[in-house]
């Protein structure tokens, strides 16, 4: 079994208003091949196929940071 390939999600300022989803626990898009990290502690937070998802924020729930899905 090969280890799915790693992204690293942009950290980006937490939002005034606006919806945002907490990980862990992982979001799953779909089987994926691609693991979606934080991008300050490398946490994985989705799990999805390259390019599938965009247009919205993810917290970590480890360190507090909020990431980008637009990459």
């Amino acid at each position: 079994m090969t280890t799915p390939k790693k992204i690293s999600l942009k950290a980006v300022t937490a939002p005034a208003i606006g919806i945002v989803l907490d990980a862990p626990p992982v979001l799953i898009a779909s089987d994926h091949s691609v693991d979606y990290a934080c991008g300050r502690c490398n946490a994985v937070l989705l799990h999805a196929e390259e390019g599938q998802v965009r247009g919205f924020l993810i917290r970590c729930t480890k360190c507090g940071t909020y990431n980008s899905t637009d990459i």
